[in-house]
Order: C-alpha cells, then sequence, then structure tokens
C-alpha cells in the first residue's frame, strides 16, 4: 500500500510534469508559466482550495490583462502619467490583497500586468500575444492540476469540515466534564475557559466551509444554511468568553440551589455535544440520539431569600444567569442546525440567523503594504532609468512580484528569505550546468522535473515548510526556463542575471520594509496598541450613532489579536526592562475590554427593544462620551472611578427597589419591575466595562513597553 506520505508529492509531480510537457506538445513557448500554475494550487490544505485558488488565478489573469491593455492603450507614449496609473493600479492590487476571500486574485492581477507590460515592451503586438499566451498557460496548468487531482486519490473537503467540526466538539465536551468535576469537587469555578484553541478552530472553519464549496455539491447547496452555522458557533465563543470574564466578578462558593442548576445545565449541554458527535459520525437518528433535553431558563437568584450584603455580586450573578440561558438555547439551535444540514431530521422548519451585511472596514496595515510596495515599485524604476543595469525592465517586474509576496507575509524575515533563494539557486544552477545538458528527449526532461518535485515535496512535508516548498518550485522551474523552450537553451548568464537581480530587489524591500512603519514585531506591537485606543475611543464616542456602511476606524479586536501575534515574535531576553508575564496580562486586559464592550453593546441594543428611560440613556451617553475622552489620555483619569461611584449609586437603589427592601422607592413611579431588571443589567454591563477599562490602563503602566520603541536597526 502506498505511503500516505507520499501522495500528496506524487499528485503535484505528476500534474507539474504533464504541464510542462503538454505546453511543449502545444509548442507553446513559455511552459513554465504552466508550471507556476500547478505549483501554487498545490501549495493548500485542501482541494477545495486548490480549486478556489485556481479560478481566483485565472480571473486575476483576464483582470490583469485587461489593466495591461488599458494602461498601454492609453500611456504608450507618456512615460509620467503611465508610471503614475501602473504605481496606482499596484497600490490598489496591494491593498486588496489583504482579504482573505479573494487577496490571491489581485495578488495575480498584479503579477500579471507587470508581466505583460514589460514582455510587451509597450508594443500593441507583443503585448497582446504575451496575453494571450500568459491565458493559455494559465489555463493549462489549471487543467492539468484539476485533471490530476481529481483522478489520483481524490478527496473532498467536506470531510476535512466534518473533522473539525468533530474536534471543536469533542473538546467542548471535555471542558464541560471538566468543569461539572470541579463544580462537584469545590463548589465554584476557579478555571477560566480556555478560548484560545477554539477561536482558531472556527477562523479554521470558516476558511475551509468557504473552500469546500468548491468541490463539495451539499456544501454548495447548504452554503447559507453552513454560514448560519458558522455564525451560532461564533456566537457561542463569544458568550463562553463572557462567562470567563464574570469569573472575578462571582467570588466564592454557590448556593446548592444554585449547584443543582449549574449541573442540570452542564449535563443538557454536555448531551447536546454528544448528540453533535452522533450526527457528524453518520450515526442514525434513533433511541436518545435524536431527542435534545430542551433548553429551559437559568434561574440563579431567589429574591426572597437573597442576601441584601451580597450587593457587589447580585449583578454579576443576574448576568451569569442571562448568559447561560442564551447558552443553554444557543447550543440547542447548533445541534439542530447540524441535523438539519447532514439530512437527519424530518422537520422542515430551520431557523437562521438574520444576515448581515459585511461593512467596508478600512485596514492600515493593507493600506501600509500598498505604501511599501510603491516605494519598492519606483525604487527599481530609479534603477532601471538611472543606472545602465542588465535586464533592463526586469528589475520592475521582479520589484513588483517580490513586493507582493514578501510584503503580503507577516513579519517576514527578508535576509532569512534571501538566503533560502541563495540556497535553492545554487542547487536548481549546480543542476542546470551539469546534468541538464546532458538531456536529449522530451522523456528525460519530464523526468527530471518530476524527480526534483517529488523529492522537494516528499522531504519538505511540514506545514510550516509551505514556503520553503513554493520557493523550492518556483525557482526550480524559473532557474531552468531555458530548458523549457521548442529548442532548448542552456545560458548560465541568464540564470546568473536573475539571481543577481532577485538580491538586488530583496535588498530594496528589507530597506523599505525596516524604514517605513517598520515590519518588526517590536514596531508592529506598538503600531497595533495605538490602533486599539483609537478604535475604542472611536466605537464608544460614536456608540449612540447609527451604524454606517463603512468603516475606517481599526477593530479594537482585530488589532488585539495582531498585537498578541506580534508579542509571540519579540525576543524578550533583548528588552530586560519589560516583563512578558506582564505584557501578557496586558494581551488579557485588552481581549477582556473589547468582549465586554461588544457584551454593553449588546446588552444596550436589547436594553432599547424591552424599555426606555430617558434618564438612564442620557446617563449611558454621557459616560460612553467620557470614556472616549479618557481613551486620549494617557494615565488612568480620576474620572473612571467617579463613573463607577455613580453606578454603584444607582445600582444599589435599583437591587433595593427589585428585592422589595424599599417599598417606598420612587423608582415604582417610572419604572416596573421588568424595567428595574433591564436598566440593572445594562448599568452592571457599563460597570464591568469601566472596571475592564481601568485594568487596561494600569497594565499599559506597568508593562512599560515604552522601551520597545528603542529597538535597534540592524542588518
Amino acid at each position: 500500500m502506498l505511503n500516505p506520505r507520499c501522495i500528496l508529492p506524487l499528485k503535484v509531480a505528476i500534474a507539474l510534469t504533464l504541464a510542462i510537457v503538454s505546453a511543449l506538445w502545444l509548442g507553446w513557448e513559455r511552459p513554465y508559466w504552466a508550471g507556476f500554475a500547478v505549483v501554487v494550487m498545490a501549495a493548500t490544505e485542501t482541494s477545495g482550495h486548490s480549486l478556489k485558488k485556481g479560478r481566483h488565478r485565472l480571473v486575476g489573469t483576464l483582470i490583469g490583462v485587461i489593466a495591461a491593455f488599458i494602461l498601454v492603450a492609453s500611456f504608450a507614449q507618456q512615460p509620467l502619467p503611465f508610471l503614475l496609473g501602473y504605481s496606482l493600479f499596484a497600490a490598489l492590487c496591494v491593498y486588496l490583497q489583504g482579504n482573505p476571500r479573494s487577496g490571491y486574485m489581485w495578488t495575480i492581477c498584479l503579477m500579471v500586468c507587470s508581466l505583460v507590460l514589460v514582455m510587451g515592451k509597450l508594443l500593441p503586438e507583443l503585448t497582446f500575444s504575451m496575453a494571450v499566451l500568459r491565458v493559455q498557460e494559465t489555463v493549462l496548468g489549471i487543467l492539468c492540476f484539476t485533471l490530476v487531482f481529481s483522478l489520483f486519490w481524490p478527496s473532498s473537503s467536506r470531510t476535512v469540515v466534518t473533522s473539525t467540526l468533530h474536534l471543536y466538539f469533542d473538546n467542548q465536551i471535555k471542558q464541560l466534564q471538566v468543569a461539572k468535576n470541579e463544580l462537584a469537587e469545590q463548589g465554584s469555578f476557579t478555571k477560566e475557559l480556555n478560548l484560545g484553541d477554539s477561536l482558531r478552530q472556527l477562523t479554521r472553519l470558516e476558511d475551509l466551509i468557504y473552500a469546500a464549496s468548491a468541490d463539495s455539491y451539499h456544501i454548495t447547496q447548504d452554503y447559507a444554511k453552513w454560514q448560519a452555522l458558522l455564525r451560532q458557533l461564533n456566537q457561542w465563543a463569544l458568550l463562553c468568553g463572557h462567562l470567563a470574564e464574570l469569573n472575578d466578578q462571582i467570588k466564592g462558593k454557590v448556593t446548592p440551589g444554585q449547584t443543582a442548576v449549574l449541573a442540570s445545565l452542564i449535563d443538557r449541554l454536555s448531551q447536546r455535544a454528544h448528540a453533535a458527535l452522533a450526527i457528524l459520525d453518520g450515526k442514525p437518528k434513533n433511541g436518545t440520539i435524536g431527542i435534545q433535553a430542551m433548553p429551559s431558563p437559568v434561574s440563579l437568584l431567589n429574591s426572597s431569600k437573597h442576601d441584601v450584603n451580597s450587593q457587589k455580586q447580585h449583578g454579576a450573578t443576574l448576568i451569569l444567569g442571562t448568559l447561560l440561558t442564551e447558552l443553554d438555547q444557543l447550543q440547542f439551535d447548533i445541534v439542530e442546525a447540524l441535523y438539519d444540514l447532514t439530512g437527519t431530521t424530518n422537520s422542515k422548519k430551520t431557523s437562521f440567523d438574520r444576515r448581515y451585511k459585511d461593512k467596508w472596514v478600512f485596514r492600515p496595515d493593507s493600506a501600509i503594504a500598498a505604501l511599501k510596495a510603491c516605494l519598492v515599485i519606483w525604487a527599481c524604476i530609479a534603477l532601471w532609468l538611472l543606472v545602465p543595469m542588465p535586464g533592463g525592465a526586469m528589475v520592475v517586474l521582479l520589484g513588483a512580484i517580490l513586493s507582493t509576496v514578501v510584503l503580503s507575509l507577516p513579519f517576514a524575515k527578508v535576509k532569512t528569505l534571501l538566503f533560502s533563494m541563495l540556497g535553492w539557486s545554487l542547487f536548481v544552477l549546480a543542476q542546470y550546468v551539469l546534468l541538464m545538458p546532458m538531456l536529449t528527449e522530451l522523456w528525460q526532461l519530464a523526468a527530471f522535473y518530476f524527480v526534483n518535485a517529488f523529492g522537494i515535496w516528499y522531504l519538505l512535508n511540514q506545514p510550516q515548510q509551505v514556503l520553503q516548498r513554493m520557493l523550492g518550485s518556483q525557482l526550480l522551474i524559473m532557474m531552468t526556463s531555458g530548458a523549457m523552450q521548442l529548442t532548448p537553451v542552456y545560458d548560465i548568464q541568464m540564470a546568473l542575471l536573475q539571481l543577481m537581480l532577485i538580491i538586488v530587489v530583496m535588498l530594496i524591500v528589507f530597506f523599505i520594509n525596516h524604514s517605513v512603519f517598520p515590519n518588526t514585531p517590536e514596531s508592529t506591537f506598538l503600531r497595533e496598541l495605538g490602533r486599539l485606543r483609537s478604535g475604542l475611543k472611536h466605537e464608544m464616542g460614536s456608540h449612540c450613532a447609527p451604524n454606517k456602511p463603512f468603516q475606517l476606524h481599526p477593530d479594537p479586536l482585530r488589532s488585539v489579536a495582531m498585537a498578541e501575534n506580534a508579542a509571540s515574535r519579540i525576543n524578550w531576553a533583548t528588552y530586560p526592562e519589560v516583563d512578558p508575564k506582564k505584557v501578557s496580562e496586558l494581551i488579557n486586559s485588552a481581549y477582556k475590554a473589547c468582549l465586554l464592550y461588544w457584551a454593553f453593546k449588546d446588552n444596550h441594543q436589547r436594553w432599547r427593544l424591552s424599555t426606555h428611560s430617558k434618564a438612564i440613556e442620557v446617563l449611558v451617553a454621557k459616560i460612553m462620551n467620557s470614556l472616549a475622552g479618557i481613551l486620549e489620555e494617557s494615565s488612568i483619569s480620576e474620572a473612571l472611578t467617579a463613573h463607577q461611584q455613580q453606578l454603584d449609586d444607582l445600582l444599589s437603589e435599583l437591587q433595593h427597589y427589585l428585592i422589595g427592601l424599599d417599598r417606598e422607592s420612587v423608582l415604582q413611579f417610572s419604572l416596573c419591575a421588568e424595567d428595574a431588571d433591564a436598566s440593572y443589567r445594562l448599568l452592571t454591563s457599563l460597570k464591568l466595562l469601566i472596571a475592564s477599562l481601568k485594568s487596561l490602563s494600569s497594565n499599559v503602566q506597568k508593562s512599560e513597553v515604552h522601551h520597545l520603541r528603542l529597538q535597534p536597526f540592524a542588518v
């Protein structure tokens, strides 16, 4: 039986060899373009990803060709307008490549446009022939890849989606079991829920569902239902985050009555998680597998027996009961959605979340990458025009291609990439000089590419080695392109010229990448913390304003995630003044502030739907505007403490009214018991938000991250 490790390298080698041999058999001039298409499509996770990438490559090729035609037709005899138009188009493509769904299409669009312009030499006839040849080679590469990967050991992306969901619910069962044991042994929850793995799985699941729509009929037909399920899973993660943050607010052991309620809830959640696993395993709906425990309201407070002295825990316990009720109902809906997706239910009634319209969100990191790409391109243009470099406009082409690829990689180490390119180039050039001139038959050339491609993909089989696989395969094709002509040409000078131009362009990329908005982890970390503050400031300042279809300010949660990613790349040993543990506390407090803001925003929207008090609305607006102003300051403001005291007084009065201690309260004339309860939850949520902002501001000072600004600039 064939070793599973050999399957992917064998399929890649067959598809690559078939593409090159087919192009030579058809008499096309540049077979290596078809080989590039195969290599790029193969460097993906599933067959669905590959087909999506092939589709994007073809569409990007067509857009790039059209853009090249427009530039040549409009500005062929006007150098300055032509270069300005090309630079703006390059900046647009680099910015749009930050989109996780269609970014690859825009990367190919810029590459093809640059290639057609340089190879066509701005001559209409030659430009058209280059464009047609590029489209032909791309289509040939996609066809060869699709044919091989469909006939030899075919696999569906739906199995990967199912296995990821299986892992998700399996981890959920383990977490629920830990919580149940802890509740039985200690009478409380001392451990916070670990959301890191769950959030990563959800991010991966979103990408897998999108990719699987290309090669799975079932997912394509029910794509809207899969998106609804994904929204439910994201909502589950958000509610779990709120539960984790409330852990600090509820101190001490729970009462026996609360223990029974929580144990019953955990049993219901565990039963539904097991039902979800049974659905994913394809078990028939029989016995208890198809029967879910119905959701029920979770009440952790008894007004008649509630201790008046525990006022600080009252609000948190009240919110906890609400969250647990929502969690119970949400998981019931998730399992029902799985039943419907797998066809194991006869119910025709399926609940869907309403579709949310995606906002256009300005991405500062993509804008910075676009600026850097323009600077690299103009530096290469200056070399082409002012320095008599060999290769002519090839330096501009390589500048556009390498800047597009390198700047799209987070925290790319240009030195490491350069050394990897040099190593692969020497390996390929040694074969090009010593071995390839002895290959006189087409089958020998095919065997050469088959053996090399198989060896590269077999030896570098780890997921983290995907970049090295790409570099090795593409340099193998590019450095030996002279042998793929109808009349083979073995010219070491052309290969060495390409290597020299690559080194020059990589040095330009390195200089710009480290001088203009440096891409080092330290600079990125500090930049994202600044965006977090500005994002929260804008969110709170415009909290009461209507939602707009576009969003220019940075997303706070995205800023925290990017800051956490940057912090994991920093070598903290070079900064003895900074304690990594305090930086970790800073990241956690930033996540907490973002999560509690979204919780408050959701509570405010629900409060507006259920009740409305003009006085409370004015108070909330006043506090939110004040918080937006406080975020402009670098130190802890006394206004935070003042707002907390004001909320404490109002919450105390609301609580006494709710539990019946103050029967002469003036609140009974303006608020009924239900309105007072909703207002209490809203103000408690606002109080927790203020506490989280105070903690975030304190952690910024304690972490002393300002020392990261003193980073050295070293080559």
